[in-house]
């Protein structure tokens, strides 16, 4: 026996970002006044108002175990929310989609559901759970840099170089951290990766509606238009998404993977022995949500006044890019740690180092290194103080483009 009493990967995972920004800020005093935590990006806008009474409605139904596959209501209507959103024809079945418990889960069992031994590849910087699906379920992490001469996103000749050995590809659009949005080219090619060389592509779209001027292409679509008859036009491809932004309620711990049908029985069979189902109530004020678009532009429009700010406030500064989507600002700093110390000791601001985000790259490069992220959650007039704070330590540190 080895005597170890823990997985030695977990530790190997890292320090999750946030805990990192608190050691860095230990025993630092901010200056008097309010302070303001800039680094979760976690909505403050609220959902709708009817969502408690929809909730409290549907509590009969927690006598019931939920089952594995969700509700046939819930499905039906996350199927019928992306054949409207993404113009899915042929439309995608209900039986493609199954419901998380948000999308962290799905994203993490990805890891056991890809074949391996092989390579799973994933942009750096990334949401944490993309390496621990990789590192804690036996498949080797191949880290992606994210710079911004690809675009914020990985660069698909790599992909294809090591396409051979690649059992899963996890990629994000629109990205987090820094907002971009890959192309309907981008992703047919990801697509068309997949099945030359035979591993999964995962595309995380939860920020897909928080977006400042076109709607983002989804994969479902560029799939969907390029089917060919008799084939799964999703074949081999995952899309997950959630409620916790597009209806701010990431509280309710709903999201869902949708795609290849196999890929969703797998996922579906899977969670019989690896994870909690997702309760009655939950899932049927989630399906009233993904019925109703009128919140959604609600608070498509919240972000869209606090960007709007961010441009008139930051927009000539040296190290600032407006985003296409999601919520946060990638401002490019000349030091990550140092721009984050000054931003909470001279101005009361909780920032994340870019750095924090994710590990060097296979190639040896650093692209979330001289970035920090800005969570752009707050209400106009925090937010508005926020950025006003920010302007002169961005105007000392920002390095143009």
């Amino acid at each position: 026996m080895s005597g170890a009493l823990v997985n030695p990967a977990i530790a190997q995972l890292g320090a999750h970002p946030f805990p990192r920004v608190a050691a860095l800020l230990e025993g630092i005093e901010p200056p008097p006044g309010d302070t303001i935590d800039l680094t979760i990006g976690e909505p403050r806008v609220a959902p709708p108002d009817w969502l408690a009474s929809r909730l409290a409605e549907h509590g009969s139904t927690l006598g019931s175990y939920p089952r594995n596959e969700g509700t046939a209501a819930f499905r039906e209507a996350a199927a019928g929310w992306l054949e409207r959103r993404f113009r899915l024809d042929p439309p995608i079945a209900p039986e493609a989609v199954m419901p998380s418990s948000g999308a962290r889960e799905v994203l993490f069992q990805l890891g056991l559901l890809a074949a391996g031994p092989g390579l799973a590849l994933m942009p750096t910087p990334h949401y944490a759970p993309y390496r621990a699906a990789a590192r804690l379920t036996g498949l080797e992490a191949v880290y992606l840099p994210s710079a911004e001469e690809h675009g914020f996103l990985p660069d698909l000749d790599e992909v294809d170089r090591l396409g051979p050995e690649t059992a899963l590809f996890t990629v994000c659009s629109p990205t987090n951290p820094e907002g971009a949005v890959a192309d309907p080219e981008y992703l047919a090619r990801a697509v068309g990766l997949a099945r030359r060389h035979g591993f999964i592509l995962a595309v995380d779209e939860c920020y897909s509606e928080i977006y400042r001027g076109r709607a983002p292409y989804g994969v479902l679509r560029v799939c969907a238009e390029r089917a060919e008859p008799g084939a799964d036009p999703y074949a081999q491809v995952l899309a997950v998404n959630s409620l916790s932004k597009r209806s701010s309620a990431p509280g309710l711990r709903v999201g869902f993977a949708a795609g290849d049908r196999r890929l969703v029985k797998s996922l579906i069979d899977l969670r019989a022995y690896a994870a909690g189902t997702v309760g009655c109530p939950n899932l049927a004020a989630a399906a009233d949500l993904l019925g109703d678009e009128s919140h959604v532009d609600r608070i498509r429009a919240f972000y869209r006044e606090l960007f709007d700010a961010a441009d008139t406030i930051l927009g000539d500064l040296p190290g600032y890019r407006s985003p296409e989507a999601g919520m946060f600002l990638w401002l490019r700093v000349d030091d990550d740690e140092a721009a984050a110390l000054e931003c909470w000791e001279s101005a009361g601001l909780r920032v994340v180092p870019g750095s924090y985000l994710g590990p060097e790259a296979h190639d040896g490069t650093a692209p979330a290194a001289g970035y920090v992220r800005v969570a752009m959650v707050h209400d106009l007039a925090t937010t508005r103080l926020a950025l006003e704070r920010l302007a002169p330590i961005l105007m000392k540190r920002g390095v143009a483009a």
